[in-house]
């Protein structure tokens, strides 16, 4: 029964991806069709979700249900509901595409070894764990955390070099959240605000990079000790050259990346969604074929469906359950109404957007909620108010609220996965190991994204 399950769920999978890239890059008419195997897809997986996101899930599910079925909405109502965030699920599962080419490339052994002997001082050990997690995060998510634990594990002999990996791996990896392309956040944030990805790129990359400095600063005041205890303990070894030579080739798949949705955009190709799918699908493609030679690999596609797209069941349940929830307020009246006693009381906010706007979704995340839920729901309330500020910096408040909320809340899949892999309470990491840098780095980003409209000039 549970491989019939699998079967399904596989097949839904596949089929609302290819519907909805039929529909984005060919411009035919299947949103029905592909919202219907997106319903499919989370019927069959709701019941069966890891921990994670079950319990929001299931919230959503039911109250978007609630709501529909209390008012009579038709089937069309239920299927634009799913169709709202298919979207997003489709993305996540067209990037993984990069992660299977980086397994069957073997760059996490690259990574590891470059880890194990690339930098030859503490400050150089703090700089490059940051840089891989930025970039590995990119291409494999949370499964970066895994190998950056794995290469270094040698050296984590006590609980403050503990704090300097959690803070490494963490600075570098929430900061991707502003900018690259893909992640959920960036394409939430661009969306709700009709931000294009050439006049978003540019600002949000700077963004990042700040934080990269920052963090490459703060590391020698706050974590100098626990670096020589760390830079002593690794392998004397120095990483292979093929070994940098493979994390020089994925920085490249990332500016390849950037470099095609930039170009699409310049040409008027699709739209922003299509852009991203064509060029992620197209550098996919040739990076597979590229090592297709590889000895001892099962067929592509075999790997493909038993192990990449599975991968992609729970987040893409999420989505949908978030879909149905977004189609039934906005049915339902309840999201204009919002809006309007919001725009009522918009004196209350003025100038003030800006810095509260990250804070907020910071302070919902340390109570559970998650940073794609706050950006849901505060962020069409916003879009739709005369604020004294441009769409521009309200997308990239947005981010950097769940950049922060990355780093800071006990409940982000960050924490929790560098809490288990490092044998370390999760309000540890976030208090010890990230709030004095999130702190300088929320005022920092905040000063930027006010003076944008300077800087612009």
């Amino acid at each position: 029964m549970e491989r019939v399950r699998k079967t399904v769920s596989n097949a839904a999978m596949a089929a609302m991806t290819l519907l909805y890239l039929l529909e984005v890059l060919a411009g035919l008419p299947t949103e029905a069709a592909s919202a219907s195997a997106a319903a499919v897809v989370l019927l069959v997986n709701l019941p069966v979700m890891g921990k994670t996101f079950r319990a929001p899930a299931w919230v959503f599910f039911l109250a978007g249900a609630g709501i529909l079925l209390a008012a009579g909405a038709p089937v069309s109502q239920w299927l634009a509901g799913l169709g709202s965030m298919l979207k997003t699920a489709v993305i996540l599962i067209v990037m993984q595409g990069l992660s299977l080419a980086m397994g069957r490339g073997r760059y996490e052994q690259a990574v590891s070894q470059c880890l194990r002997g690339g930098a030859g001082s503490s400050a150089g050990l703090f700089c490059l764990v940051m840089l891989l997690a930025h970039l590995l995060a990119s291409v494999m998510s949370l499964g970066s955390v895994v190998v950056i634990l794995a290469a270094i594990a040698p050296a984590l002999n006590g609980a403050e070099s503990k704090r300097f990996m959690a803070a490494s791996v963490s600075w570098g990896y929430c900061t991707l959240f502003l900018w690259a392309p893909g992640t959920v956040t960036v394409l939430m944030s661009m969306q709700i605000f009709g931000l294009s990805w050439q006049s978003y790129f540019p600002p949000a990359f700077a963004l990042s990079l700040l934080g990269l400095g920052l963090g490459a600063a703060l590391a020698r005041v706050l974590f100098r000790r626990e670096a020589r205890e760390m830079t002593a303990a690794r392998s004397p070894e120095p990483a292979s050259r093929e070994a940098w030579g493979k994390v020089g080739r994925l920085a490249g798949v990332l500016l390849v990346i950037v470099a095609g949705i930039t170009v699409l955009e310049r040409m008027g190709f699709r739209t922003a969604t299509g852009r991203l799918l064509a060029v992620t699908l197209a550098v996919s493609g040739v990076w597979l074929l590229a090592q297709c030679r590889t000895p001892g690999l099962p067929p592509l596609l075999r790997t493909w469906w038993e192990e990449a797209l599975p991968k992609n069941r729970d987040l893409s349940c999420f989505f949908l359950a978030m879909g149905i929830f977004s189609g039934a307020i906005q049915y339902s009246g309840f999201s204009r109404a919002l809006t309007d006693l919001c725009q009522g009381r918009q004196d209350l906010l003025g100038p003030w957007v800006l810095p509260l706007l990250p804070a907020a979704v910071v302070l919902f995340s340390l109570a559970g909620l998650h940073p794609f839920v706050s950006v849901l729901m505060i962020g069409p309330i916003l879009a739709e108010m005369p604020l004294p500020a441009t769409p521009l910096q309200l997308g990239l408040s947005m981010s950097l609220g769940c950049c922060l909320s990355y780093m800071l809340s006990p409940f982000a899949g960050l924490i929790l996965a560098l809490s288990s892999g490092l044998e370390v309470p999760p309000a540890r990491i976030c208090l010890r190991s990230n709030l004095a840098y999130a702190l300088v780095y929320y005022a920092a980003a905040v000063c930027v994204i006010l003076l944008l409209p300077v800087l612009y000039r």
